[in-house]
């Protein structure tokens, strides 16, 4: 009797110092904060929509002429590039900042023929591709569980364009021009960014996530290389869908 009491109070004794120590011992690090750097890749797609500008100068070479509706143009192709951010967590909330650079093969192209009415054979060809796309965002989300964290992003975002117009013609059915002309224009263009994405730290160090943006831009007005008033802008916008895998190294 008196050993088993001596068994009892020695094994309770043991668990609360068991106990205690574990109280007494520092909270492991937050999984999501510090520094990461990865790679990204997906698919973009957009719209590089042309209109007529509507500045009077151009007036005199639409009379006497008709003219069809310009077409929608949506870029699209292969995007990929590379990322590098912050994060801080705080429970469930984790706070970060991130920049990244990708790559773009997004082009699209329409040809009307004719697109002037009235003044003989003619054939307009518009184009627009996106080169490269650059963010700087801020993220904010929740983890769902340790691992998984569900997230919002927004912020600057800035892409290279390059738009362009020709008309080709055998007598004067560009719009009064003889021999046809070219509007063409490489911009960069400032814009915003906004969407969201889940992220999953699958390994030790190691996460991957899906992620959606949408980025809006200026328009563009190409320039004529036969001296012509500018006739048509472009608006722009670019969506994107990328997987993208992170090394995180920690706080």
């Amino acid at each position: 009797m008196r050993q088993t009491l001596l068994v009892s109070v020695s094994a309770l004794a043991l668990s609360c110092t068991v106990a205690a120590s574990a109280q007494a011992a520092p909270p492991t690090p937050m999984m999501w904060t510090g520094f990461y750097v990865g790679a990204n890749a997906g698919y973009a797609w957009g719209n590089s929509n042309p209109s007529l500008t509507g500045d009077p100068t151009v007036l005199p070479y639409l009379l006497n002429t008709t003219f069809a509706a310009p077409p929608s143009l949506h870029p699209h192709g292969f995007i990929g590039g590379g990322q590098l951010g912050y994060d801080w967590q705080s429970g469930q909330w984790v706070y970060g900042v991130e920049v990244d650079f990708s790559g773009l093969s997004a082009k699209a192209d329409a040809t009307i023929s004719p697109f002037f009415g009235f003044k003989g054979p003619n054939s307009v060809t518009w184009s627009s591709r996106y080169d490269w796309l650059f963010t700087s965002r801020v993220r904010g989300g929740m983890t769902v569980a340790p691992n998984w964290l569900v997230y919002a992003t927004g912020g600057l975002a800035v892409t290279q364009v390059h738009d362009s117009v020709i008309c080709t013609t055998p007598g004067v059915g560009c719009a009064n021009f003889a021999g046809g002309w070219e509007f063409s224009k490489t911009s960069v263009l400032p814009g915003g960014t906004f969407g969201g994405g889940v992220e999953t730290m699958f390994a030790a160090n190691w996460s991957a996530r899906v992620e959606y943006l949408y980025a809006k831009f200026g328009s563009t007005t190409p320039g004529s290389s036969a001296g012509l008033p500018p006739l048509f802008s472009f608006n722009h916008s670019l969506s994107v869908a990328r997987f993208a895998i992170n090394y995180h190294f920690g706080p």
